[in-house]
């Protein structure tokens, strides 16, 4: 599971943002076709699981906390096993490459497609991403503006620092981070946290989802394969209040 563009996405996890504000006028179509062709070279977290992405104008989306941009992004998946981290591992991606292209993004947890655009070819929508260029600051200054967590509230792993810290600056639905990180032998597996209405669970598995994408990314930075299975047999010691979530091989 080689990372296509690693090296150009990988050090904007260290200074991503969500943007919020942008500019109404839509991309010009020399933008809109180089993120057509790096959609066509995303890692899915499970090849398995079968997949689409939409664009989407203003006018086909609504819903409560939507912001305003000129384009949206939908993911579609089956509803297999892991779907929801496959849909946040993939859509991620998207998320760290838009900055590359000056373009401003902000994950979308509460709006969904019109009724038009509920399905897609079977498949069921899961998260929408919006983007644009952005009216406000695109990145930000130092990593010390991030609001996270510390790492020792995430996992219980030592001595793998500089895998974990792109995780921990991953971004999540309200910033909750509510995944956890255990390890045995080669296998970091992934929980997410279980209970309370905010954010929705399905949205804590998305979010699990994202914050392997980094995982990934930074193995892959260090030299390091990394893949990721959905069970893994060291993973059956979850967290109390936490659910298993999936596991990635790094070696």
């Amino acid at each position: 599971m080689r990372a296509i563009n690693g090296e150009d996405i990988y050090p904007i996890i260290f200074k991503r943002k969500s943007v919020r504000k942008f500019e109404a006028a839509p991309l010009d179509e020399a933008a809109l076709q180089k993120i057509r062709t790096f959609l066509t070279t995303l890692r899915p977290l499970f090849p398995e699981i079968r997949t689409e992405l939409k664009f989407m104008g203003a006018d086909e989306v609504k819903g409560i906390f939507k912001v305003n941009a000129p384009h949206y992004l939908a993911i579609y998946s089956e509803e297999k096993d892991g779907y929801l981290a496959n849909a946040g591992f993939l859509l991620q991606q998207v998320d760290l490459f838009l900055p590359t292209l000056n373009i401003g993004s902000c994950w979308q947890g509460g709006p969904r497609p019109t009724k038009e655009f509920k399905g897609a070819d079977g498949l069921e929508f899961v998260i929408l991403l919006a983007f644009g260029r952005p009216a406000e600051e695109l990145f930000r200054n130092s990593v010390s503006e991030f609001k996270r967590n510390p790492l020792t509230s995430i996992t219980n792993i030592s001595g793998e620092d500089e895998l974990l810290e792109a995780v921990r600056l991953a971004p999540s639905a309200v910033n909750k981070q509510t995944w956890y990180f255990t390890r045995t032998g080669d296998a970091i597996h992934v929980y997410a946290g279980r209970g309370g209405l905010i954010p929705p669970q399905r949205l804590k598995a998305i979010d699990a989802g994202i914050a392997m994408c980094h995982l990934w990314l930074a193995a892959e930075n260090s030299g390091r394969k990394a893949e990721a299975v959905v069970k893994d047999p060291g993973s059956t010691g979850a967290p109390r209040d936490y659910d298993y979530i999936a596991s990635m091989i790094v070696k």
